[in-house]
């Protein structure tokens, strides 16, 4: 892993140098990236809000049964 880590590190550090590289990298990140990035998050906030209902509705039935459980019901 160490190898292909300073391959990585290596090529990470020419291409930071390189600035007709660095250019086509923020145009990509900027273009694609961070559209696609907005878009899958939009589309996810539904889910995102039906999972902290159902986790809501979870964490009162446990605390419900604990209740009863503590009480003697």
């Amino acid at each position: 892993m160490s190898f292909l880590s300073r391959i990585v590190m290596r090529v990470a550090r020419e291409v930071s140098q390189n600035p007709e590289a660095r250019a086509k990298a923020s145009e990509v990140l900027e273009d694609d990236v961070k559209p696609r990035a907005k878009k899958a998050w939009s589309d996810a906030q539904p889910k995102i809000a039906d999972a902290k209902l159902g986790l809501k509705r979870f964490v009162k039935e446990v605390r419900d049964e604990y209740r009863k459980g503590r009480d003697g019901e």
